[in-house]
């Protein structure tokens, strides 16, 4: 610091030295209206381990370079105090360089592969878990075909759609006891955000993920303002400005658009940090934002949150801890050579409802690419709870390959599918659409024989693909909650080969009409019965329902 003792001016008494010494003032004032602007528009957080903090700090390293060489040239500088002012700058943007390279060196995966493989906690758990498929909680409708739905309803709204676009957000969500896909509605451009600010973003598009309704929902119909703190906003309405003003020394990521159980929207913001200079990401905590006033909460723990919120920790970081989780546990070198006991995420995830929280799950496969799955892994979105299902089967591209197959005169193709348990046996269901994108029909395929598949139109629906499923590919449900039990008398029973099997078509006394495969386990019985006779049957119900098991 004492080479900085040597800093004096000293002005040349002719006309040529001294004929610009103000313009080290404007350099000055311009680079700190500059590096001001900068702050304001990259609003990056005060924090050392965010890489655009440290690119402003590199920034602010050039300012003071250009200021200094203004010196050199606009003022007489003793030249060894120049040297020692470069010097100087140098050395501090060099340390600013070798701390963030070395930090993300040090803390990275190759030096810490058993900390990154526990980043998340993984339980091992039964296929059971996952409860019977509730259609009415079944994630049917994906987001592509949640974003046509949702153009669709945005296109009936002359008076929005010329000021607004809809974002392609669309968070899934658990709400009012099912699945949906919500999304707010953007402004188009910004002299429509001059034309629109005072009364705020009007709506929101709701899309049930089971039905396909649709509806743009406007908050003056829940007596509510119009949101004006949006990621579409500028100046200080603008989402993360507002946030980073509010807390500047916090990292956030992208956050959420979800509503409350009363149809109110917020945003859901996700905190962050990192072991080095962005290096092994994880959750801190969340801040609750109110698009419409601006106001915060913000909660260091995040099961401190209402549990109404869905989407703490995103899809992305789950998949990547996962990720991690399957391929480090013996190590960084294991991971990329030997990849013994190494397994990671399908190249996709779906999500499941439980319990009012939505779970992000994805096929866990062998690093050797073979077509399978080890079993899936399934991660609270809101808690972070993980869980592992051992249950080895074929992969999700398999399944979409097969269904695809099965329907191969229409030519659709398979939506990434949800994995749904029908009567404790492992199950993919999935849409299949046309070259338009418009969903025609629903598909089965069992998880761990990629070969039984049921399809139906969806005029039919999910319930007839359920009994069709079950019926077509004569997997044992055991004791579901699917099985009706009923003691009926027999009207009229009828056999009809064809196929090289035999199906045995039942009437009761009371009307209703059931069917059966005959085979070993019920020849006997079908063998023998008769008009009058009254039998005791286990069905799945139908227009024809499918009988299980007699007795």
């Amino acid at each position: 610091m004492q080479n900085f003792k040597n800093f004096n001016f000293k002005f040349k008494s002719n006309t040529s030295a001294t004929k610009k010494p103000g313009a080290v003032i404007i350099i000055a004032l311009v680079g700190l209206v500059i590096i001001g602007v900068l702050w304001y528009l990259v609003h990056p957080a005060f924090n050392i381990k965010s890489i655009s903090f440290l690119f402003y700090l590199f920034v602010i390293g050039i300012y003071l370079y250009l200021v200094i060489y203004a010196l050199d040239h606009y003022l007489i500088i003793k030249p060894k105090t120049t040297k020692n002012l470069y010097k100087a700058l140098g050395g501090i943007i060099a340390i600013c360089i070798v701390f963030m390279l070395g930090s993300m060196l040090v803390t990275s995966r190759i030096f810490n592969a058993k900390e990154y493989a526990s980043r998340i906690n993984v339980s091992n758990v039964e296929f059971d878990m996952i409860d019977e498929v509730d259609f009415n909680k079944t994630a049917i409708i994906d987001r592509a075909s949640s974003e046509v739905l949702g153009d669709r309803v945005m296109g009936q709204m002359p008076e929005l759609v010329s000021q607004f676009n809809v974002s392609n957000e669309y968070t899934q969500i658990s709400y009012k006891d099912s699945v949906y896909r919500v999304t707010p509605l953007e402004y188009a451009d910004i002299l429509k955000y001059f034309m629109n600010r005072d009364e705020g973003i009007p709506a929101y598009i709701l899309v049930n993920s089971t039905t396909g309704e649709a509806e743009l929902v406007k908050l003056s119909d829940l007596g509510l303002d119009g949101m004006r703190y949006v990621p579409s906003g500028m100046f200080n309405e603008n989402l993360m400005r507002k946030l980073q003003m509010t807390y500047p020394m916090t990292i956030f990521g992208s956050p959420s658009f979800e509503i409350d159980e009363e149809g109110h929207p917020w945003y859901v913001c996700t905190t962050y940090t990192y072991r080095g200079t962005e290096t092994k990401k994880s959750v801190t905590g969340v801040v609750l934002f109110d698009p419409i006033t601006g106001d915060s909460t913000k909660y260091d723990d995040p099961l401190d949150a209402p549990t109404w919120v869905d989407r703490i920790y995103p899809e992305s970081l789950v998949m990547e801890e996962l990720s991690d989780y399957g391929s480090l546990q013996d190590g960084y070198i294991n991971s990329i050579f030997g990849q013994k006991n190494v397994y990671l995420p399908s190249e996709g995830y779906n999500y499941l409802e439980k319990d009012g929280d939505i779970y992000a799950y994805t096929g866990l496969t062998s690093v050797n690419s073979d077509s399978a799955n080890l079993g899936f892994a399934m991660v609270n979105l809101r808690t972070h709870e993980a869980f592992e299902i051992t249950s080895p089967g074929a992969d999700e591209m398999s399944a979409m390959r097969s269904a695809e197959g099965h329907v191969s005169d229409f030519g659709y193709t398979a939506t990434f599918p949800l994995l749904v348990n029908i009567g404790g046996n492992p199950v993919y269901l999935m849409s299949l659409k046309d070259d338009a994108g418009l969903i025609k029909m629903y598909a089965m395929v069992d998880a761990t024989d990629y070969q039984k598949v049921a399809s139906v139109s969806i005029d039919e629906g999910l319930d007839a693909l359920k009994r069709k499923f079950i019926a077509d590919t004569d997997i044992d449900i055991g004791d579901s909650d699917t099985l009706e039990t009923k003691t009926i008398t027999i009207s009229d029973i009828r056999f009809m080969t064809y196929d090289g099997s035999t199906k045995v078509y039942i009437s009761d006394t009371d009307g209703d009409r059931y069917k059966v495969t005959v085979d070993s386990t019920n020849e006997d019985i079908l063998g023998f019965i008769k008009a009058g006779d009254m039998i005791t049957i286990s069905y799945i119900p139908g227009d024809i329902s499918d009988i299980e098991r007699f007795g």
